[in-house]
């Protein structure tokens, strides 16, 4: 497992990549318009408790994947390839260290499925896109490998696939989709578990209460998943009530993922 640690120079040449890829997007689709989703009764977002996932990591060992990581890249075909660089991570374990104590953190990173996600602005083809749900997907078969999304992210979280998935998976999800190579890949949140879970739950009468795989097999409950429309639900609870921040606001992307550190 890979340890990610930015530097001051790295957000520095995110942030002007972004800065430039917003000027280009202006003349592909309007960032205002991304966030004018139509209306609807979900808006799925995550809270991750820092501590938790610090406590966790550390025992289990910063050689070894949490169980977080094993679980998405299974359900998701995510392949692993000798060569890290080359091998798609829909979550990278990101390690901060408070320079005035010497305390360390290390907690989940992934996709933020922003509000107003700059990499959608910015696709040419425009192929990543923003549902109703306020989960961020790519359309495999429009997406043409251009890059500029990975560049415009200021969350490092999209990957490149650089050669074609079956040839490092053991074994293949049909329950999920399969993606080519010359395409960027990401996190879903589970997608069609969440669509699954919604379709039963109306059917039945009740509040859908979907379960990502991350946050199944997390073995210490760091992970919280849910409506963040919905004021009675645990994620509107916690957020409520312990404040945690998110990343990077300063954007304008609007992050859906919460992070607590208490």
């Amino acid at each position: 497992m890979t340890i990610y640690r930015l530097s001051r120079r790295k957000l520095l040449i995110v942030a002007g990549s972004l800065a430039l890829s917003s000027a280009i997007g202006k003349g592909v689709i309007a960032l205002e318009t991304l966030g004018e989703t139509a209306k609807s009764k979900y808006k799925w977002g995550m809270v991750i408790d820092v501590k938790k996932c610090t406590e966790h990591i550390k025992s289990l060992g910063l050689d070894k994947k949490p169980e977080c990581i094993i679980a998405c890249h299974t359900w998701n075909n995510v392949p692993e390839f000798e060569d890290p660089l080359r091998s798609p991570q829909w979550i990278r374990i990101i390690g901060l260290k408070n320079e005035f104590t010497g305390e360390e953190f290390y907690f989940p990173l992934f996709c933020q499925h922003c509000e107003h996600p700059a990499c959608a602005q910015v696709c040419l083809s425009k192929a990543a896109f923003i549902r109703e749900d306020g989960i961020v997907l790519i359309d495999y078969h429009r997406c043409i490998g251009c890059r500029y999304c990975i560049v415009a992210c200021p969350y490092n979280v999209r990957s490149y696939n650089w050669y074609p998935p079956e040839e490092a998976l053991k074994e293949i999800n049909p329950k999920t989709q399969t993606r080519g190579h010359g395409i960027v890949e990401k996190c879903t949140f589970c997608a069609e578990i969440v669509d699954k879970e919604v379709q039963r739950a109306e059917r039945e009468g009740r509040k859908p209460n979907p379960v990502p795989k991350c946050v199944e097999t997390c073995p210490y409950n760091a992970l919280v998943f849910g409506n963040l429309l919905d004021p009675e639900s645990e994620i509107s609870k916690i957020i409520a009530k312990e404040k945690p921040i998110r990343l990077k606001t300063e954007y304008g992307t609007e992050p859906k993922n919460y992070y607590l550190f208490r």
